[in-house]
């Protein structure tokens, strides 16, 4: 009993590996491909750059905003050790929708120096599933849900210099389900939750009106997810429950953006993204499982990497109503070829986007984008898999209201 339940602690690691980062949380951000830092000007500047909060028109700023995800299947051409010849597999598609909203205060203080920002997103989460064995062995489902609250608070310490700060509130559900090899008694399947807090920072300098720089700063968030594994444990105890936790990060994130106005109606953005995921260097397990087993403490290394986002946005305002963006950006992937798992087959992107956003009068506004996330195919040998994984790629589609008063 006690080899089969560390068999099923090997499988919930490998599922419980991915922080499934999300950067696109808005109408804009989406539309330039997650060029939208410096230039950060409508009220999901409470997310992206909360220091630009300070350099909004007087108005009180509301946005919502509602986006769909598509993750295409991935193809799998290969085979897994221990687990047959070499085969070709392909994981489920998945569908998603996400509401995200926005709120910018009107100024506030003696000389009117203080805003105050709220932003509700997830910035991270998805799901990956192999429906098929083998594969299904190690990766049946993988679900990582993540909600965050974000209050802010900028101020502007000059007319061309404001400062922010920000506390992250984030609650985050994991959902692992795995089955077990042939003759075996039973699947792994484990639920958990947490909350847990962590904060933000922001810089902006605009030493001319068409020119502006932002640095801003995401701290890590470990996510203590703690819940319950069910399981199998045969004649003659049937369906178990055993208490268990595991430690997640959610990464720190460092971006350096600046923007500039080529024209009176055309802007520039380059952002550069730093994410810290070498804070994931090993996932370690606990499952206090009932007796004779007990406690079952596991340490699996990762050994992440920190990965570098390169983003470009244009803005081209066609009339006082109009715009349009476009975005490109080169993501890399952190996951060394040694941990590449079923969870996250994942591998370096290509990212191009475009949008548009039309005011219908002087306080409201609507708008759409569409994303394409191209994944590099990505050929793998460790000590799980020796095959290459393909055609992965996702569709981001988004629609926003915004409204001022």
């Amino acid at each position: 009993m006690k080899k089969l339940l560390l068999m099923s602690a090997v499988a919930a690691t490998t599922l419980m590996a991915s922080g499934y980062k999300i950067p696109e949380q808005s109408l804009n951000s989406t539309a330039l491909a997650g060029a939208y830092v410096s230039n950060a000007s409508t009220a999901d500047a409470a997310y992206y750059n909360p220091a630009n909060m300070a350099f909004m028109s007087s108005d009180k700023h509301i946005e919502l905003n509602g986006m769909y995800i598509h993750l295409n299947p991935v193809d799998f051409d290969g085979s897994i050790t221990g687990m047959g010849p070499s085969h070709t597999a392909q994981s489920a598609s998945e569908d998603f929708i996400i509401p995200q909203a926005y709120m910018v205060s009107a100024p506030l203080g003696e000389d009117e120096e203080i805003r105050i920002g709220l932003s509700l997103n997830a910035p991270a989460g998805l799901s990956k599933r192999w429906p098929e064995a083998p594969e299904s062995y190690l990766a049946q489902e993988f679900t990582l849900k993540v909600i965050e609250l974000n209050p802010t608070i900028s101020y502007k310490v000059s007319d061309d210099l404001a400062v922010a700060a920000g506390v992250r509130f984030v609650y985050s559900k994991g959902i692992v389900k795995t089955e077990l090899a042939p003759g075996a008694p039973g699947n792994f399947d484990m639920e958990g939750d947490s909350w847990d807090v962590g904060y933000n920072l922001a810089l902006s300098y605009r030493p001319m009106d068409i020119w502006g720089v932002a640095l801003t700063y995401r701290s890590q968030v470990d996510m203590t997810i703690e819940g319950g594994q069910k399981f199998d444990a045969g004649a003659p105890y049937g369906i178990m429950t055993a208490p268990g936790s595991v430690t997640l990060p959610l990464p720190a994130t460092f971006t350096f953006a600046t923007d500039l106005d080529l024209t009176e109606s055309t802007n520039i953005e380059f952002v550069y993204e730093r994410v810290f995921w070498s804070a994931y260097d090993e996932l370690a397990i606990k499952v206090d499982y009932p007796a004779p087993v007990g406690t079952v403490n596991s340490a699996f290394a990762k050994n992440w990497e920190d990965s570098d986002t390169f983003r470009l946005g244009l803005t081209q305002e066609l009339d006082e109503t109009l715009e349009l963006m476009a975005g490109l950006a080169y993501d890399q992937t952190p996951v060394p070829d040694e941990t590449v798992g079923f969870e996250l087959p994942d591998s370096d992107a290509v990212i191009v986007s475009i949008g548009t956003r039309w005011a219908v009068n002087d306080e409201l506004d609507l708008g759409a984008a569409v994303l394409y996330d191209m994944k590099e195919d990505r050929t793998v040998k460790n000590d799980t898999i020796d095959g290459t994984f393909s055609n992965s790629s996702a569709l981001l589609v988004s629609v926003g209201l915004g409204y001022k008063f």
